[in-house]
């Protein structure tokens, strides 16, 4: 049976495959556009040529045909003079004449029909250009138009998945607050039975015995069982306050964020004697708005608590800085560390972390690997209107 990790991470996995060969598909089409583009545009350059080339032969053969068509008259007169007047020339003169004359009309018909297939070649090329042209304007827009498409698949399309993943994850973790919600109150109501509830129980009772004793064997007798009494009172008393500050510090109130942190992290050390925790703070320290105390408050135990329950560190150090218009919040362990890039089952707690970072319109970064300990940055703006 998956989880729900498991089938999250499926989905975001199938996605990704299916974005990744439409990726590569439009890829290759693209590289196929360019080279349709480039080769367009290399006929294209040849065929200019060309039709130049053309062209100038056609100028010089009309040029040329001009000339023969001036000497095919100056050959045709003579001839008509030698044929009118042949009784003036020698045998040799009519025919020279009329052989110069044949052979110019033959020039003319060859360079006639040679200008007639220059023309047509020169409007065959002219047709080839045009179209080549059309090929290279629509290679060049659909190469426009598949590097949009490209952008839209490794970019907006991309963040999709990550979109869905975060939506997922958001649900789970939904799911998971529900779940960790009805866990705190069934370990509050365990505490309170357990703790200040049996104790006041026992004083109930010890009240009784201590009645019937004083009845019966007086004032003295009963010393030692007040002393108990009292015992119990105060050991009550200071499970009752326990509970009130694990679920929210009455200090934060009154005396502000960093006493409060403070004495959070001094009694840790009871409950972690084996981490040594440091506690430093930088800039000028100052009152923030009850809900940023409250959140950072928060974002420091849920920071602290999961490095001392998983990283095993040997040393956790907490530095909060105030500066002109932000607070920084650095956690930093020398633990086994993780990779951030997996999302586990347990990696609600600092989904919860982000969470509450981007509600304060802050940013968290989290560098982790491998065996090199874990650092948690946390930057959250001082609003104007937040001010105090």
């Amino acid at each position: 049976m998956l989880t729900n990790t498991e089938r999250l991470r499926l989905d975001v996995k199938r996605l990704d495959e299916i974005l990744n060969t439409m990726i590569e598909t439009v890829n290759k089409s693209k590289e196929q556009i360019f080279e349709i583009s480039e080769q367009s545009h290399n006929e294209l350059t040849q065929l200019s040529q060309e039709l130049e080339d053309v062209k100038r032969k056609v100028a010089d053969t009309i040029q040329l045909y001009d000339r023969l068509e001036q000497r095919a008259k100056l050959a045709r007169t003579r001839l008509a003079e030698v044929s009118k007047h042949f009784q003036k020339y020698s045998e040799n003169e009519i025919r020279i004449a009329y052989e110069k004359a044949n052979e110019i009309q033959i020039q003319l018909s060859l360079v006639e029909q040679k200008e007639v297939q220059l023309r047509e070649r020169r409007d065959d090329l002219e047709r080839r250009l045009r179209n080549l042209k059309e090929t290279v304007v629509k290679a060049e827009k659909l190469a426009g138009q598949t590097t949009v498409v490209l952008n839209y698949l490794n970019g907006d399309l991309k963040k999709m998945g990550e979109l869905i993943q975060d939506a997922k994850q958001k649900q789970a973790f939904g799911f998971r607050i529900i779940e960790a919600q009805e866990e705190e109150r069934r370990r509050i109501s365990r505490e309170i039975h357990d703790g200040p509830a049996q104790m006041l129980a026992h004083v109930l009772l010890s009240s009784e015995i201590l009645d019937r004793v004083c009845r019966e064997k007086g004032p003295e007798a009963s010393a030692k069982e007040i002393q108990k009494f009292r015992e119990m009172i105060r050991s009550a008393l200071y499970e009752v306050r326990r509970i009130i500050y694990d679920l929210r510090p009455m200090s934060l109130d009154d005396l502000g964020l960093v006493p409060t942190l403070d004495k959070y992290l001094e009694r840790l050390k009871e409950q972690y004697p084996a981490i040594e925790l440091t506690f430093k703070t930088l800039g000028d320290e100052k009152r923030l708005p009850q809900k940023m105390e409250a959140a950072i408050f928060r974002l420091v135990q849920e920071a602290v608590q999961n490095a001392c329950r998983h990283a095993h560190p040997k040393l956790v150090q907490v530095i909060l800085e105030f500066r002109r218009q932000a607070v920084i919040l650095v956690v930093k362990d020398d633990g086994i560390g993780f990779d951030p890039e997996q999302h586990n089952e347990g990696s609600f707690g600092l989904l919860g972390m982000k969470e509450r970072t981007e509600v304060l319109e802050g940013k968290m970064t989290i560098s982790s690997g491998p065996n090199r300990g874990t650092t948690i940055f946390i930057q959250i703006p001082i609003l104007k209107e937040e001010l105090v």
